[in-house]
């Protein structure tokens, strides 16, 4: 299923519908278990590097998605003196196999995210859009037919913008896209010197362009970035500095849907979040596992990807 199709065959406006939509997914995901990798089954109480010296290296490995059955993993890898790159590893015979560059990646691509039905991907790239003098960061999108993933083509539409300087300050880089299943996405960007890096929603037009994103209400006058919703659509997860005159290490912040839009963000509680930077949070397919990436076992910078089971995140609690 291409990006453009989900909002024609779901119908949906709002993030509150999606909730529903969400809940389906992961039933018929429970229905047929059997195609789901091992790993799933496993109980983590407490975070745990994620497939120590397989993916997790040692390098700097962050932002983490997953095959809707579970067997396929993608993530970014960035070497100590060089651009990153997006990985993918496969479980097979009970572990996961040697990471390999996926066929389509190039220098400085970064943060992928799949669709629920694993039929494409959205990441973001510095590579030159046709037509265009841009270099920034940008949200590009690859669909996977039978003989594997084709060619990428940056989102059409007002989410990609150009880069722009004005004194010290630098926009025009979308970052950190995540799909909805209504075909709007969820992504990061900095526009505004007073606001720092905030938080948006595009929609998915019917012509298949993207409209003008719209800055969620979670947004302060810190720096929220990477973002994750919970399978079931009532949590979004973020990294963020929520106070941007208290600098310190990132944290990651949950927000519960509501009746009007959602709730004041709160911090996850430790050991998910830890002195050290903690961020790029996402779940595993069937949302019964909590990833994010953190360098609280290495110097500032150098993340690994951690897990926890997503019940040990406490989210009724914390939201109420």
């Amino acid at each position: 299923m291409r990006p453009q199709r989900i909002r024609t065959l779901f119908g949906l406006r709002s993030l509150g519908l999606i909730t529903v939509v969400f809940l389906g997914v992961i039933l018929v995901q429970g229905c047929d278990a059997s195609s789901n990798a091992a790993w799933l089954e496993e109980t983590v109480r407490t975070p745990r590097v994620f497939a120590p010296n397989v993916i997790s290296t040692g390098l700097r490995e962050y932002g983490i998605t997953f095959s809707p059955d579970g067997q396929e993993a993608y993530f970014t890898r960035r070497p100590r003196r060089g651009p990153p790159q997006i990985f993918a590893s496969r479980f097979e015979e009970g572990s996961w196999g040697e990471p390999v560059p996926v066929p389509f990646s190039s220098e400085h691509d970064e943060a992928p995210s799949i669709s629920a039905d694993g039929q494409a991907m959205m990441f973001v790239s510095r590579r030159h859009i046709p037509g265009s003098g841009d270099r920034s960061d940008n949200i590009w999108v690859v669909n996977r037919g039978e003989n594997g993933w084709g060619p990428p083509t940056p989102l059409v539409g007002l989410v990609n913008q150009p880069r722009s300087e004005t004194g010290d300050f630098v926009t025009g880089s979308e970052l950190g896209p995540v799909m909805l299943l209504d075909g709007s996405i969820l992504f990061w960007s900095r526009s505004d010197p007073d606001w720092g890096a905030d938080i948006y929603r595009s929609e998915l037009l019917a012509d298949g362009t993207y409209e003008q994103p719209v800055p969620l209400r979670i947004n302060s006058t810190g720096e929220e970035t990477n973002v994750a919703m919970s399978p079931d659509g009532r949590f979004l997860i973020f990294q963020a500095y929520r106070d941007a005159s208290a600098p310190g290490n990132q944290d990651l912040y949950v927000s519960r849907q509501n009746e009007h839009g959602w709730d004041a963000p709160v911090p996850l509680p430790s050991p998910v979040n830890s002195p050290a930077n903690d961020g790029f949070p996402s779940f595993s397919p069937d949302g019964r596992f909590f990833f994010f990436a953190s360098d609280r076992s290495a110097r500032g910078g150098y993340y690994d990807i951690w897990y926890v089971g997503s019940d040990m995140l406490g989210l009724e609690t914390l939201t109420r």
